[in-house]
């Protein structure tokens, strides 16, 4: 009986040890093979994009909600200072104080399917958005169609036209429904991935949206991916930076994926 407790002891911690090794070799396989998708995807698209911020923000190409801004933070006109400026290369995003908005930096960029490239800096406990809308789209609040997240502590992919920012959704809300009822109508609409990205050093972010899948890279490291109805939009008209305190960007540029075949559009 010794014996044979002994040979179970072994046996289970050969399995063990076996399946550490298989989880490993795993994890090992699927983020070179993530980083390849990316790097494919790049190499089949086509660059519609590209900003290296080396002149100031031209209003034909770049919009911002400083006006909201300056009337809810009651500034007067001449002292508003533009919560979106270039310096050195690099686009910073400032929000106002006592602004009742998130600063956004908006570019008109017209894409189905796409590859958004950048690279980031944030302080500590900031976070800021990429937010991917369509104004046309009258079922969304302000053409909000989906989002990715970045935080120090976290990557969060939202489906928004089917979640939070569908009309059907704010009429809820508005109506006074019970945060039970709020979040079972946006249950499975978003993907929160815990993920440490260190402040004050830059950082290169990669978001690929191909059909109804967004996945996310930092610095050539898999961190998510997600899929939803909502993301999958058959026209994306512009990409907004939407920032609740403050951000550095530089690099930005898009690569416009050619659509696969579909007999469906989405309202």
């Amino acid at each position: 009986m010794p014996n044979s407790n002994r040979l179970d002891r072994r046996c289970f911690k050969s399995c063990l040890i076996s399946f550490s090794a298989i989880a490993l070799l795993t994890i090992i396989s699927i983020e070179p093979a993530q980083a390849q998708t990316f790097k494919n995807a790049i190499a089949k698209a086509d660059l519609i994009l590209s900003h290296n911020f080396d002149k100031p923000l031209s209003t034909q190409d770049w919009w911002s909600n400083d006006s909201r801004a300056q009337k809810s933070a009651k500034i007067a006109k001449h002292k508003m200072v533009p919560q979106a400026s270039v310096k050195e290369g690099v686009l910073q995003i400032r929000r106002t104080e006592g602004s009742d908005h998130a600063a956004v930096a908006r570019t008109k960029v017209q894409f189905q399917d796409a590859v958004i490239t950048c690279k980031f800096l944030l302080a500590e406990n900031q976070k800021f958005s990429v937010n991917i809308n369509d104004p046309n789209c009258k079922t969304v609040h302000a053409g909000h169609l989906c989002r990715v997240e970045v935080s120090t502590k976290s990557v969060v992919i939202q489906d928004q036209k089917t979640g939070t920012m569908a009309n059907e959704y704010r009429k809820l809300k508005e109506s006074g429904a019970s945060k039970a009822e709020l979040a079972k109508r946006v249950k499975g609409k978003s993907k929160a991935t815990k993920r440490a990205t260190e402040a004050s050093q830059w950082h290169e972010l990669k978001i690929l949206l191909e059909g109804e899948k967004i996945a996310v890279q930092i610095d050539n490291e898999f961190v998510s991916q997600f899929s939803s109805s909502g993301i999958g939009h058959p026209t994306k008209e512009n990409i907004a930076f939407s920032v609740p305190r403050m951000v550095d960007i530089k690099n930005l540029a898009i690569y416009r994926i050619a659509p696969k075949p579909s007999g469906t559009e989405q309202p």
